[in-house]
């Protein structure tokens, strides 16, 4: 229920409140042989659980609120009947359910309909009964209604209150969002002036083995620029989807290498926290740049990356289209900073690494979700 509409919440909570108090007076009406209320009272319950279910399944909230607000509007007129008009507390406290599921408006318009079709009750019994002593008692009506003033006072100020707590949650939540955009977005755009230093340094570089270094050092800077990019972008600042991040990450890749290799990506709608997304975005940014180097061709220039999950693991798979022989094993010996991140990353996440060869290399990298 974390981060729920309020609505939803008081919604579910009516549900369960309602099913509970039905399905006990059900039972003690039952125990003691007051059968008439019992079979109402089931009737009721059954009525709920169908609008229950249609909730469930269209998750449609407007409707769900209109009909469980019917239902036990609707028993507490059949109970007040069917006890012969005797005091009731069922028709006095349902009104605080307007009150946490409607606005203040709607919820005092319906609140004035159900009280007066509880009044047209008790004045449809008051001249058809005249031996009823509860309908003819002048304290126990004015009882009745200074406890149904009560409750409703009390569903206003209720109402108002939480509509006021609400609105100052929103007003901060959306001081935070602005706050949390705009430091994403500049940590973007530091990252950017500091991977254009580097582009600057890298064009007067004569030295092609620094100019490389430097190359790949801007793209592990601009790996961690594009995922603040994708978070200032949208308003899930918590998580990011796998898809999206690796397009801008291997379109960044190929335009800084003046590569046209392709990458096939092939996963679910799988969104992945900040930090965890950052470590899979440090492996495929090696993982890529390795492929460019020694692996693709002019023919041979396509890489896949598949990400799917399970209810334990998420796995990662990358492989590419060379034809050359590699030895996985000396591989796994060779020393660099690639090298060295790659296992990194797999190591902070709790990861499991495994090197095989299809044609290319091919990695295999699970981690517990």
């Amino acid at each position: 229920m974390y981060g729920s509409d309020k609505r939803k919440i008081f919604l579910h909570g009516f549900f369960i409140s309602y099913l509970f108090v039905m399905t006990l007076a059900a039972l003690i009406d039952y125990q003691i042989q007051n059968y008439t209320d019992a079979y109402i009272e089931l009737f009721f319950i059954i009525m709920t659980l169908f609008s229950l279910t249609h909730y469930l399944t269209t998750k449609n909230i407007t409707i769900a609120i209109y009909t469980i607000v019917l239902i036990s509007t609707l028993t507490t007129y059949a109970l007040l009947i069917s006890n012969s008009f005797n005091i009731s507390v069922f028709h006095i406290i349902v009104p605080l359910g307007y009150f946490l599921l409607f606005s203040l408006k709607h919820s005092l318009i319906i609140t004035m309909i159900h009280q007066a079709v509880v009044i047209g009750i008790y004045t449809y019994g008051y001249h058809y009964y005249p031996d009823n002593t509860h309908l003819h008692d002048k304290a126990i009506l004015a009882a009745i209604i200074m406890a149904s003033l009560i409750v409703i006072l009390f569903g206003v100020v209720y109402h108002l209150a939480v509509e006021n707590s609400y609105r100052q949650l929103a007003d901060s939540n959306r001081q935070k969002e602005l706050l949390l955009k705009e430091i994403h977005h500049r940590v973007k755009n530091n990252l950017n002036i500091i991977s254009s230093l580097l582009g600057l340094q890298q064009l007067d570089e004569k030295n092609p083995e620094t100019k490389r270094l430097i190359i790949a050092n801007r793209l592990r800077i601009d790996t961690i620029a594009i995922v603040h990019e994708i978070l200032y972008k949208h308003n899930n600042f918590e998580k990011i989807d796998f898809h999206d991040y690796m397009e801008k990450l291997s379109s960044t890749i190929f335009e800084m290498y003046d590569s046209d290799a392709k990458v096939i990506i092939e996963s679910d709608h799988i969104v992945l926290p900040f930090e965890q997304m950052l470590k899979f975005g440090i492996i495929t940014n090696e993982l890529i740049i390795n492929s460019i180097k020694y692996a693709l061709t002019d023919t041979d220039n396509e890489i896949k990356i598949t990400f799917t999950q399970t209810d334990t693991s998420y796995c990662y798979h990358y492989e590419d289209s060379s034809t050359e022989k590699i030895n996985p094993e000396k591989l796994e010996q060779t020393q660099s900073l690639g090298t060295d991140l790659i296992n990194m990353m797999v190591e902070q996440m709790d990861g499991t690494l495994a090197l095989t060869t299809n044609n290319g290399l091919v990695y295999k990298i699970e981690v517990p979700r």
